[in-house]
């Protein structure tokens, strides 16, 4: 099954999926639908787009939820090791960057059907760290930051989309601690511009 992103996408995708001999049972622009969907049509693997419109963490979480035992994968433009970190707390079997091609979507889902994760090489090392219970890498405009794990959580989230609000409901924190972090991120990352830009822009949509 298919969720989240643009109509075209989701139909290039069905195209790469059914010339593999994989079935899409349906298809959904919204999380909502979506698990609903995967409830009714009894999917077995659900593609969730990083570009859905409610966040693809979110997504994943709703059909996790509602679908336990759909294997739920991300993907996305490329790899985001704090994304996948979130997905994977969701409740994701994996994630799946685009530069994999339309083989490796096809190799990835074939992988999740077979109950497997699928995470790339390049986030092994990620989700390792996230055992180990130490701090994570990641980046914000292009700079490296090291950032606790609540940070982390609160970044990956900001990046998939998700609000202060939704942010805070998620972690099960406050508001004022969730814009706490992101406040310290963006100071960490030392971007004046993107201190004084990114948490405004989140006010406006919470």
């Amino acid at each position: 099954m298919l969720a989240g992103g643009v109509a075209l996408v989701r139909a290039a995708r069905r195209s790469v999926l059914t010339r593999a001999g994989i079935e899409v049972v349906a298809e959904a622009a919204e999380a909502e639908q979506a698990a609903e969907a995967a409830v009714r049509h009894g999917a077995r693997a659900v593609l969730v787009d990083a570009a859905t419109r409610e966040g693809c963490v979110d997504a994943v979480r709703r059909i996790a939820e509602r679908a336990p035992r759909a294997a739920v994968l991300v993907v996305a433009p490329q790899l985001d090791p704090a994304v996948l970190l979130a997905a994977v707390r969701a409740g994701a079997r994996g994630f799946v960057p685009e530069t994999l091609g339309p083989d490796g979507l096809a190799r990835a889902v074939q992988v999740a059907l077979r109950g497997e994760a699928v995470i790339p090489r390049a986030g092994v090392a990620a989700l390792i760290g996230q055992l180990r219970g130490g701090r994570e890498q990641a980046s914000l405009g292009g700079r490296p930051l090291l950032l606790t794990r609540r940070e982390a959580d609160v970044l990956a989230r900001l990046r998939a989309g998700l609000t202060p609000k939704q942010i805070a409901y998620e972690l099960d924190l406050s508001a004022v601690t969730v814009r706490r972090h992101i406040s310290t991120v963006t100071r960490k990352a030392g971007a004046r511009r993107q201190a004084r830009s990114v948490p405004l822009a989140l006010e406006s949509t919470s």
